[in-house]
């Protein structure tokens, strides 16, 4: 306490003994749990990558960069990695954009029973992925689906094909189906987000005469550019450990046009033995994650919080 009133500092070995209860548990315990449940199975799944292991001998077989290198002249892991980026690309456009749009609509009260939409939209973000993947089969199924028995029922028969089973609409049927259960995420975001947005810039905006989509874009959009960056990230992590919705439905089929990387480690690993290789494709996961969210994050974050 001298210290502060001084102006002085304190170290952090100081600190640490002044406020033994907020070290322990506000620093300590929290880095400990993050070491063991993250920190640990990263550093393993690195290290496993340097190795040949079926997963059952005792013994692994140190073999470097090896499984890098096949991992750049594999065909299918670029297959599972174009997969994915397209997957991200379908998720940004859908559940990110409807979800902003949603949010400014019951901000701005221009849908009825705010909170029941909200609700609404949101409930699918509760629900397993697996549940989600299995109520789909059945609502889009050929024979008996409802969604095709609806476009026959208004006329619209010649739309109805083989969602799980053409290859040229598989891949986006599935990120439909998630962009459905994830919308809700991006719509609480920026819900809480426009509540910081002060409500005297769109009184002025609508008193010169701009209209809600002007508004959305050049008002609100702007201020929620670290919002933005958030949701973002979470979509790049969310579509690139896309695994639950393929598992149920697809597994991959056609002819793996809807292979991505986190079920092809799923396949290297568990089907064909290889954990090594498994190990390199999830260390792949990982780097092409942070890379992309640092990209974001310079991109979306720079000058947002400029005065």
């Amino acid at each position: 306490m001298s210290e502060l009133l001084q102006g002085k500092q304190p170290s952090l070995f100081e600190f640490a003994r002044a406020h033994v209860l907020a070290t322990i548990f506000g620093i300590v315990m929290p880095l400990a749990v993050f070491a063991v449940f993250v920190g640990y199975p990263i550093v393993y799944t690195v290290v496993l990558s340097l190795y040949e292991w079926n997963g059952m001998t005792p013994t692994k077989t140190f073999v470097g960069l090896a499984n890098y290198e096949y991992m750049l002249q594999d065909r299918y892991f670029y297959t599972a990695l174009f997969n994915n980026l397209k997957w991200l690309a379908v998720t940004l456009v859908f559940p990110v954009c409807l979800g902003l749009v949603i949010a400014y609509s019951l901000r701005a009260r221009i849908l009825p029973f705010p909170t029941l939409v909200r609700t609404v939209m949101f409930f699918p973000v509760t629900m397993s992925l697996i549940s989600v993947g299995l109520m789909f089969l059945l609502i889009l199924n050929p024979l008996f689906g409802a969604f095709d028995t609806l476009l026959q029922s208004i006329g619209l028969g010649g739309l109805v094909m083989e969602w799980f089973g053409d290859y040229r609409v598989a891949l986006y049927t599935l990120t439909v189906v998630s962009g459905w259960a994830f919308t809700g995420m991006p719509m609480i975001f920026y819900f809480a987000g426009l509540g910081d947005v002060p409500k005297d810039t769109f009184d002025a905006a609508r008193i010169e005469g701009a209209g809600h989509p002007r508004m959305l874009v050049q008002i609100a959009l702007p201020q929620l550019r670290p919002v933005t960056a958030v949701v973002v990230m979470l979509t790049i992590f969310e579509s690139l450990r896309a695994f639950d919705l393929i598992a149920v439905m697809t597994k991959g089929a056609p002819f793996g046009t809807t292979n991505v990387l986190g079920y092809l480690v799923y396949l290297e690993s568990f089907w064909n033995g290889r954990f090594g290789y498994g190990a390199a494709l999830s260390v792949a996961i990982l780097a092409v994650s942070v890379g992309l969210a640092a990209v974001v994050t310079r991109t979306l974050m720079r000058g947002a919080f400029d005065v």
